[in-house]
């Protein structure tokens, strides 16, 4: 089960992915069968989604199955309404090497989803999830939270980058940082990267180490990246929101600041040589599993 706090945080994303989670006593191919739902609070709009939410079952880490496999098992999606206690359930079957996600676009409509009096959605709290019938149900469950701080503890990171003018290399990268359990870098690039090649400052926040954590749950989070003016109190800052499920290499961007400002002695940018680059989270989520497994048979 998929449970989400904070879900008018969450809604600003486009999509949410959980952790990759096993269901007892069925293997295709001797693997066990690995699951994630996929969450569209804002509907699925490359499948006709839009003004609905959208909830998908997918089946993960096919890779060592056999060419053409096939699963064919029955599920349901569901979502839990608060006030009764009970489920809107929805059922669907099958999945294939040409199909490995299942599911709906058009789940529950946004305007009955919204509105408190029927259940789904209520102090910010909601909950969804799938039921495999044809496999032993495990009890597993995932909480999202979306915090908004007021503020994080320890949510922000100043790097010093000094005697600025002699960087010859094309990029740089910050000393790796903690924020909420997870890994961080910042990445420089002194003389532009991309389309801001030559011209303008490129600056992006990275995560690092990812693939070594337990948790492969998508994370959420709203952050600001900013570049210090030294002499005017005039910091020049960029925000951005995002999601983030696997393999991606960071969040930024190429055009921060023109590279004629970011040298004008004026603007205090760069002073004795130093500049000074900054990230401040604003939103970050937390991702709680627990594991109710049962005795299983290979």
């Amino acid at each position: 089960m998929l449970k989400i706090k904070s879900y008018n945080l969450l809604s600003k994303a486009e999509k949410y992915e959980t952790d990759i989670f096993e269901t007892g006593g069925y293997k295709c191919c001797n693997f066990w069968l690995c699951k994630r739902l996929t969450f569209y609070p804002n509907g699925d709009k490359n499948n006709n989604g839009n003004n609905y939410i959208s909830l998908y079952l997918g089946i993960a880490e096919t890779n060592n199955f056999g060419v053409g496999w096939e699963v064919n098992v029955t599920f349901h999606l569901f979502v839990y309404d608060q006030l009764t206690d009970t489920y809107l359930t929805i059922q669907a079957k099958r999945f294939n090497s040409m199909k490995t996600k299942c599911g709906f676009s058009q789940l529950l409509k946004l305007e009955t989803f919204n509105n408190p009096q029927n259940g789904y959605l209520i102090g910010d709290y909601c909950a969804f999830g799938a039921e495999v019938f044809v496999l032993k149900h495990t009890g597993n469950w995932e909480s999202v939270s979306v915090n908004k701080p007021s503020p994080i503890s320890n949510a922000t990171f100043t790097w010093k980058i000094k005697k600025f003018s002699t960087l010859k290399d094309e990029l740089y990268r910050s000393e790796v940082f903690t924020i909420r359990g997870r890994n961080w870098k910042l990445t420089v690039y002194p003389n532009g990267d991309a389309i801001g090649k030559g011209e303008w400052l490129s600056l992006y926040l990275t995560p690092t180490g990812w693939e070594s954590l337990s948790t492969k749950a998508a994370v959420y989070a709203d952050f600001k990246l900013c570049v210090i003016d030294q002499v005017n109190g005039k910091h020049l800052e960029y925000s951005e929101c995002f999601i983030h499920s696997r393999n991606y290499r960071g969040w930024g961007t190429s055009k921060f600041m023109p590279l004629k400002d970011l040298r004008d002695a004026s603007k205090g940018f760069i002073v004795r040589n130093t500049l000074i680059v900054k990230v401040e989270f604003l939103v970050i989520s937390e991702t709680q599993r627990v594991f109710k497994r049962l005795l299983q048979k290979d």
